[in-house]
């Protein structure tokens, strides 16, 4: 029988892309991706490149103008320290009545004037100019002795609290709109990140449609469908990876087909010279050739201890082959496969003294007679390998759906190796002193995914719990 293998195209399609047209729209994901932070990221980075600039002019202006009314109210305190020492001079030179005195009084209330002058027009308000002019009205022009010291420092105490005050009130202000670029800039936020987050959204929504379609395409290929086409659809590079997805499926499908014809030629070959290595064993036992030495039993001991691991991995490969196959619509009761089965084991429960607890309810429903046979075998088998002392099968149906569990006392599966149990050969690490294939729970996953069904296991304290669950097509009561 020839082997046909499909051949990989001569340039595959994500070759093709880079020299078409469709390159562009290959590249459709990533140009999504820097749109969005276009649209998104750039606004939010000006507003925040803004918001710094601002920020720290805004603080500057602060400092400038808490500096400058550092030096206005020490140029105030200053001022009323001059004027009180001029009064002092002016109460001392009228005892001495010294020229060089008095002429120092007179250019200190020139320096006086000045300072009166620069405290002025340091914060022109209209209250406060009037005041700082009514102030200058009472220094001297030419008569410093005629200046009334008394009246010059009510006026004087009158500008303070009102000089403070816009001090105080250019501080604030500036402060005030610092406080209104925060809200400036968190209400661009407020704007700006609702819209990066549904622009995102969208994104991330049209690129997760595309991933769950290929996560539903490999998990297809996983489970072994490999009649579906497969077909992706969006953006070209997804088109294109559907079309080598579905190659693959097409040469999976191919070599599973061949794998399949292989396993039961092979298996249906091995079993006629099994039979005659079996039989010739059989008469060498009997003694029908001649006493047989001690040496010369052990070994045909051992050869017939391989003989019986080989018979049993020839029929677990030929249930593993026929579990792989669309399987015959062939429907027994549960009563009837269970009747098989008991008659199959009777002889094995007898010798381990395990106590198997079969269902007792009495059901007309149908089910298919191969798979299900095939799958209890399995974990029957499997069960009194591992249990220490009992076994108990259970039988429900649920609506449509039939339920079916096998538990025993033994080990338990790992939870490390749960994932590995099904695959073809694997035996667990609790399997070392047991015989068998490794192709038990194979056998068991392949019946149950002709079934459509689910397999699997529950967590015990003790033991393993492996259950089945499909659906009758027929409809299912219990009796």
């Amino acid at each position: 029988m020839g082997t046909v293998r499909l051949k990989w195209p001569k340039l595959p399609h994500f070759a093709q892309l880079k020299n078409s047209p469709a390159r562009f729209f290959s590249q459709s994901l990533s140009q999504q991706a820097r749109m969005a932070m276009l649209l998104a990221l750039v606004p939010i980075v000006i507003l925040a490149l803004w918001y710094a600039q601002q920020t720290a002019y805004q603080q500057q202006k602060i400092s400038e103008i808490y500096t400058k009314n550092q030096s206005l109210i020490l140029s105030f305190n200053g001022l009323k320290s001059d004027i009180s020492a001029l009064e002092k001079a002016h109460l001392n030179n009228q005892l001495l009545n010294n020229a060089q005195l008095q002429k120092s009084i007179e250019n200190k209330w020139q320096t006086t004037k000045k300072r009166i002058n620069f405290l002025k027009n340091s914060y022109p308000t209209e209250q406060l100019v009037a005041k700082w002019q009514q102030l200058q009205l009472l220094t001297p022009g030419e008569q410093v002795s005629e200046i009334d010291y008394e009246q010059l420092q009510r006026q004087l105490q009158s500008i303070e609290q009102p000089f403070q005050n816009v001090l105080k009130a250019k501080l604030e202000f500036q402060a005030q709109r610092l406080t209104q670029l925060n809200q400036y800039f968190l209400f661009g936020l407020f704007v700006l990140i609702p819209l990066l987050v549904v622009i995102s959204l969208l994104v991330i929504r049209r690129v997760t449609r595309q991933l769950n379609a290929l996560e539903e395409v490999i998990w297809q290929l996983g489970e072994g469908c490999f009649d579906t086409p497969i077909k992706l659809n969006g953006s070209e590079e997804f088109a294109a990876l559907g079309t080598e997805l579905d190659w693959l499926r097409e040469e999976l499908q191919r070599s599973h087909k061949q794998k399949e014809t292989f396993l039961r030629h092979v298996s249906h070959e091995l079993k006629t010279p099994l039979a005659s290595l079996t039989e010739g064993n059989s008469l060498l036992q009997s003694g029908s050739f001649g006493a047989i030495s001690p040496p010369q039993q052990r070994i045909i001991n051992i050869m017939d201890d391989a003989l019986s691991r080989l018979a049993i991995l020839i029929d677990d490969l030929l249930n593993y082959s026929a579990a792989s196959h669309p399987l015959a619509q062939q429907q027994h009761s549960l009563n009837h496969i269970k009747d098989e089965l008991i008659k199959h084991f009777s002889a094995q429960i007898d010798e381990s003294n395990i106590t198997v607890q079969w269902p007792t309810q009495r059901t007309s429903v149908q089910l298919p007679y191969l798979p299900v046979k095939l799958i209890l075998t399995q974990l029957i088998g499997n069960a009194l390998q591992y249990a220490k002392s009992s076994i108990e099968v259970e039988y429900r149906v649920v609506r449509n759906d039939i339920h079916i569990s096998v538990k025993d006392d033994g080990p338990g599966i790992d939870l490390s190796e749960q994932h590995k149990l099904t695959q073809p050969f694997y035996r667990g690490k609790h399997s070392e002193n047991h015989s068998g294939s490794g192709l038990g729970l194979a056998i068991v996953a392949e019946c149950v995914k002709q079934l459509k069904g689910t397999l699997r296991w529950q967590h015990t304290h003790q033991g393993c719990h492996i259950c089945i669950q499909f659906q009758s097509y027929g409809g299912a009561k219990n009796a």
